[in-house]
């Protein structure tokens, strides 16, 4: 008893007095969820949205990637803290429960079924670039369902094999690489006919919506950048499996034994340094794919669309670089999207899992059991999600901007508020101070804000746009009685004027058009051997 006393205490204090360097060498929980952001955020929606609509929006894409930040800390200071999965600390929001699980949590899973869409058109991109590389077949569709099929096998067999340990070295490599590269393009296109002024920096941070073109979709578009960028909700959910999984709820011990508060605190202080080193890379990297879409593809006014939206957005890359760079771009947009296939899969297999286990299907002790079932479903999952890729025939892009929408305007403002409930029930010895209390407090303020006022304008616009829908028939079915009329107006005329026209009296000119455009006049009658026009016009 006094050895473990006395190693509990030396690992305290080798703790406490590790500072920022032992900090910085735990990091990579933040770099994976970087790695699942980045692929489908930043290289497909940001470039789409900046060839929309210019750099206005600039300062969505800047807000988009900060304002969460808070709500990850809160999320995983309460799960390292005590210990406990995203279900479980989903579990203690207040209101009904199903065998022991919140609402919140299952709610949450129902909708993850409709933000998979991103993941469905991240193979539809996957395939679209690998068929560009290499096709399969004569035609365009048929040899991406083949190579988006082949992404996905390649993605359960990394899984299944369990090289996931391999996995957060090489995301953390692919990310930096990539990311210094699309950071530098930003300084090299300023020597080409793109180059971005000072005048067209600021204008994206002016806080405006008013955009040249598509104006009517400028809501949806800040839906679903803030529903892309920066940490989405479905990696806020995702992020303390990464930490538990790392061992630093381990490393704490019991919350009873001597130092467990500075224990707590510094690995508190890891994730502060971990979530933010993941938050200004995804920043940096996410803002140089804007200012490039909105420097290349806006100016020629090119909207990235269809199976080959890849190949569209890599030219974001040859104008800054070259011709050459075409394949460096290739390359590194395959390892991206690849890898955030991959982990969005083992993810997904957690949250299921846990799901589970909080609903009572899977005993909690057996650990083989859990790890069966991790392999299970992140299989079952990619095979459904290509099998859908090969039904949905939408564009990559369209799939991948509609579940950034639905996690902006759904997922995140429920999971915003179950992390606030988290984090005033966290431990009171650990527990946010007044200042990120506040910080807290202003990213929901801002987060909804945003939400509510761009989903108000787009039920607006629904709303108009079935208002115009309902009044077309009207319209229609007027016209064409309109059109009726007018033409049994011409037969009757035609009728009445043939044993007249060209006659000796010859009353109704064989050009004339003017009883074409009012009611029908009276029938001409003779008396007396001459014609008696009973003329009664009118207009």
């Amino acid at each position: 008893m006094t050895e473990q006393t006395s190693g509990t205490r030396n690992r305290a204090k080798s703790n406490s007095t590790g500072g920022w360097k032992r900090s910085l060498a735990a990091i990579g929980p933040g770099i994976v969820v970087s790695g699942s952001v980045i692929g489908s955020g930043e290289l497909i929606n940001t470039p789409v949205q900046a060839a929309k609509f210019g750099f206005v929006l600039l300062w969505v894409v800047l807000l988009s990637c900060v304002i969460k930040y808070f709500l990850q800390i809160e999320i995983a200071r309460h799960c390292l803290v005590h210990n406990r999965t995203t279900v479980q600390a989903l579990n203690i929001c207040p209101g009904p429960r199903f065998r022991g699980t919140s609402w919140t949590a299952l709610i949450y899973m129902l909708g993850y079924f409709a933000t998979m869409l991103t993941v469905i058109g991240i193979i539809g991109a996957l395939g679209g670039l690998m068929h560009g590389i290499y096709p399969l077949a004569n035609s365009v569709a048929r040899s991406t369902q083949i190579w988006g099929s082949l992404m996905g096998a390649a993605a359960i067999l990394v899984l299944w094999q369990g090289w996931y340990r391999h996995l957060e070295m090489l995301v953390m490599l692919l990310v930096g690489c990539f990311s210094i590269s699309v950071f530098v393009g930003v300084f090299l296109i300023q020597g080409t006919p793109f180059r971005i002024s000072a005048e067209e920096l600021l204008s994206g941070l002016k806080f405006s919506l008013h955009v040249d073109r598509y104006q009517d979709q400028v809501g949806y578009a800040v839906i679903s950048l803030l529903g892309a960028l920066g940490v989405a909700a479905n990696e806020l959910f995702m992020y303390p499996y990464w930490i538990l999984e790392k061992g630093y709820a381990r490393e704490l011990g019991d919350s009873a034994s001597p130092g467990w508060t500075d224990r707590a605190r510094h690995w508190i202080r890891t994730i502060w340094l971990d979530a933010g080193i993941s938050t200004l890379l995804a920043t940096v990297v996410t803002a140089a794919f804007f200012l490039l879409g909105a420097a290349v593809l806006y100016r020629q006014q090119i909207v990235p669309e269809g199976l080959e939206v890849v190949d569209q957005v890599s030219q974001v890359y040859t104008e800054s670089f070259g011709a050459w760079s075409k394949w460096v771009f290739v390359i590194g947009a395959f390892c991206t999207l690849f890898s955030t296939l991959v982990v969005i899969a083992a993810a997904s297999g957690r949250m299921w899992t846990d799901l589970f286990r909080s609903l009572g299907f899977i005993d909690v002790a057996n650990e083989n059991a859990i790890r069966r079932c991790h392999q299970v479903v992140q299989s079952a999952w990619i095979v459904g999600l290509v099998a859908a890729f090969l039904l949905i025939k939408e564009a990559p892009a369209d799939l991948i901007i509609a579940g950034h929408f639905v996690l902006g305007a759904i997922m995140t403002p429920l999971l915003m508020f179950a992390i606030c409930w988290m984090a005033v029930h966290t431990d009171a010895r650990v527990r946010m101070g007044r200042a990120t209390a506040v910080a807290l407090a202003a990213s929901v303020v801002v987060i909804l804000a945003c939400v509510i006022a761009n989903l108000y304008e787009q039920v607006q616009k629904l709303s108009s746009e079935s208002q115009n829908a309902a009044s077309r028939p009207q319209a229609t079915s007027n016209a064409d009685a309109d059109a009726r009329s007018l033409a049994e107006n011409a037969i009757l005329v035609e009728e009445l004027s043939l044993p007249i026209r060209g006659g000796p009296y010859n009353i109704l000119p064989a050009e004339s058009t003017f009883f074409a455009r009012g009611p029908v006049v009276p029938p001409l009658t003779h008396s007396k051997g001459q014609p008696s026009c009973a003329s009664a016009t009118r207009e």
